[in-house]
C-alpha cells in the first residue's frame, strides 16, 4: 500500500515538474515573440523618421 502511495506521488510530481517546464517555455517563446514585434516597430519608426528628417 505504502509503495502505490509513492508511486502515486513520484507521478504528480513528475507530472507538475513537465508542467512548470512547458510554462517556462511557452513565456520564452512569447518574449521572444514580442521582443522580435517590438524590434520590427522600433525599426519602422526609425525608417519613417529617417524619411521624414531627409525630406
Amino acid at each position: 500500500m505504502k509503495k502505490i502511495g509513492l508511486v502515486i506521488f513520484g507521478i504528480l510530481a513528475l507530472g507538475v515538474i513537465i508542467i512548470l517546464v512547458a510554462v517556462e517555455i511557452i513565456e520564452f517563446a512569447l518574449g521572444a515573440i514580442l521582443l522580435v514585434i517590438a524590434a520590427l516597430i522600433l525599426w519602422g519608426l526609425f525608417k519613417w523618421a529617417k524619411n521624414k528628417i531627409e525630406d
